[in-house]
């Protein structure tokens, strides 16, 4: 009973925060979607980077995918933005689970090579390949085409709002669920120690597989809702140019947690809104916070915060379990 509570609590107040910032500040609804939505695409860098070890400049790609899968069914297929979300989750999983077998048997350079090389290849199928579909830099429109939705009507930006909140919610139950399981502690033992996770008897390849295609999927949800969001895709929103953002973002707010993401959003996406009203080149004061965690707060936002609180209650909870004693298992030093 308190581990579920201990999984659901946190998401849930994470954000209830939210919808109270919300409701206190309604001009920055928005910049709270947009966060918001960010958010689930960092958590599939996340899972990728900072449980797998595996470093990937193709996110921009598996966005796209999400984007014009949800893009191509609103403009030319159906009018149901549920179902266009359903549509990237779906072929976001499906180019996890046919590229995956080939990428993660590369290793370090090559296997962020490849997904640099996969970016570049999808922006110009999306852009000159898929021209008479996509119609190249013009863009998809179909915002008029969306009809409402039953209970909520995502097609209103307030009430967009609301649902983002529910997925977001959603996505990190489930990323709190899965960091507890055999399957979140087999995500980092294979970053840890690859040879010695086969040596035990388990599939270091299958595991990166799963993780690959959990990656595609939440890459492929995040596009789908910006397309909804936006009413129109073009192909800058999957350009390789972008590849280093969501790596930034999964850094500044902590790499292998289950709320970095979060926090490295909003990192990223203040300093972006906020220091571009003064500074044109927003992206150098991105590149000196980048350093600063890198050489100072290695474990990012959200991981030194954890850190903190540890380090202030774990002697409490200590005393509290083991009485005035302490523990015989732990050794002076240590």
């Amino acid at each position: 009973m308190k581990q579920s509570v201990r999984i659901i609590g946190g998401p849930l107040l994470l954000v209830a925060v939210l919808i109270v910032a919300r409701i206190l500040i309604p001009q920055k609804m928005n910049f709270i979607t947009e966060i918001s939505i960010f958010s689930i695409y960092v958590m599939g860098c996340n899972v990728l980077y900072g449980y797998m070890g595996m470093v990937s400049f193709g996110q921009p790609f598996y966005l796209g995918v999400g984007a014009y899968a949800s893009a191509i069914y609103l403009a030319y297929l159906g009018t149901n933005p549920l179902v266009s979300i359903l549509m990237g989750i779906l072929i976001g999983g499906v180019i996890g689970i046919i590229l995956g077998p080939f990428f993660v048997r590369l290793r370090g350079d090559y296997f962020a090579l490849v997904n640099a090389a996969t970016c570049a290849i999808g922006f110009f199928i999306f852009e000159k390949l898929l021209l008479p579909i996509t119609r190249g830099d013009d863009g998809l429109w179909y915002r008029a085409r969306m009809t409402a939705t039953p209970l909520l009507d995502i097609r209103q930006p307030a009430n967009f709002f609301f649902f983002v909140m529910l997925m977001l919610a959603f996505i990190l139950i489930l990323f709190r669920y899965i960091d507890q399981t055999v399957l979140g502690i087999s995500f980092r033992a294979v970053k840890v120690n690859e040879r010695k996770m086969r040596f035990l008897g388990y599939s270091a390849f299958g595991i990166k597989w799963i993780g690959f295609t959990l990656a595609s999927m939440l890459s492929g949800l995040a596009g789908a809702l910006y397309a909804v969001n936006l009413g129109f895709v073009n192909p800058n929103l999957g350009t390789p140019h972008r590849a280093a953002e969501v790596l930034v973002a999964t850094l500044i707010g902590g790499s292998g947690t289950v709320y970095g993401p979060f926090f490295g959003s909003l990192a990223f996406i203040g300093i972006r809104d906020v220091v571009s009203n003064y500074i044109t080149r927003w992206e150098f004061c991105v590149g000196v916070l980048t350093l600063i965690v890198l050489f100072k707060f290695s474990k990012g936002i959200w991981g030194n915060i954890d850190l903190l609180f540890r380090e202030k209650f774990g002697k409490k909870k200590e005393i509290a379990r083991y009485g005035n004693v302490s523990c015989p298992l732990k050794q002076k030093g240590e």
